[in-house]
């Protein structure tokens, strides 16, 4: 069942085929690209939502005369209002492959004002946020090699790269207003962290560039959340990290040894950014 969820997902990633080198796949599935499709571990099945986050320019030119909007909807997608706000957070909701299967749309904010909701294309509104430009700007191409569309190509997306996804979640948790999304923010980071090890060094690599190529306050802001949420085994980041933990996941530990390597995991994070 989770295979077919996961066509389904890139069935639905190939309708929009002509957007995808130039979009950005995020949220719950692009840990789920670097365990199967970076390190070759299709076994594993990472903690992931049936949403699908994508993240787009903040102008988003027609592509093959087509605009998004019109894209999903031939294909079957109604848009649903998620918000009160004028203009809406706007989700797309279709049935692909057997499965529901949910868009959302989103792009950078600038300046100093509240998330809001912005045109990027005609009839297409993304959900403005915070540090989304690093996800935009740190981008990697993967070939999902056990897929191919229609005419026999193989699909390619685009996903941040694995620290860029750790960056921006470490910025971003603190500003959720729902705990369980700030719960899963930390989960994706723990997971990758202590199960792709593969990718560590890279990870470090990276945030060498991101400490020259975005505000320093930005790198501060990271190290600070962090720390205020893994300050000792009983902080909130660790609990909220357990109460992610999927069934049969990290087998062999009970809860209290699983909070403390969730903790000595962060705590060794944190002191590699800080030394840099």
């Amino acid at each position: 069942m989770k295979n077919d969820f996961k066509k389904g997902f890139f069935k639905a990633l190939e309708i929009l085929k002509d957007y995808l080198p130039v979009i950005v796949i995020s949220g719950g599935w692009a840990p789920l690209v670097y365990y199967h499709y970076l390190l070759s571990k299709k076994e594993v099945e990472p903690l992931r939502t049936k949403d699908i986050d994508i993240v787009v320019p903040e102008k988003l030119a027609k592509r093959r005369n087509r605009t998004v909007d019109e894209i999903l909807a031939a294909a079957g997608f109604k848009t649903k209002f998620k918000s009160r706000h004028i203009p809406p957070v706007v989700s797309y909701e279709g049935n692909i492959e057997g499965h529901d299967v949910e868009i959302e749309f989103l792009t950078h904010l600038r300046g100093s004002g509240r998330n809001n909701v912005v045109k990027v294309q005609k009839d297409l509104y993304a959900q403005a946020l915070r540090y989304i430009i690093v996800l935009i700007e740190n981008s990697i191409k993967v070939s999902i090699n056990d897929l191919k569309m229609e005419n026999g190509e193989i699909l390619e997306v685009r996903v941040p790269s694995p620290g860029a996804f750790i960056f921006q979640k470490g910025l971003i948790f603190v500003r959720r207003t729902r705990r369980e999304k700030s719960a899963k923010d930390l989960y994706y980071i723990f997971d990758i962290l202590s199960n792709c090890q593969e990718l560590r060094e890279k990870i470090i690599k990276e945030f060498h560039k991101f400490k020259r190529n975005y505000h320093s306050r930005w790198l501060s802001s990271f190290v600070t959340n962090l720390e205020g949420y893994f300050s000792d085994i009983s902080s909130e980041g660790v609990y909220l990290v357990l109460s992610q933990r999927p069934e049969g996941a990290f087998p062999g530990m009970n809860d209290d040894q699983f909070k403390q390597y969730v903790f000595e995991v962060f705590k060794e994070f944190i002191s590699q950014i800080k030394s840099l």
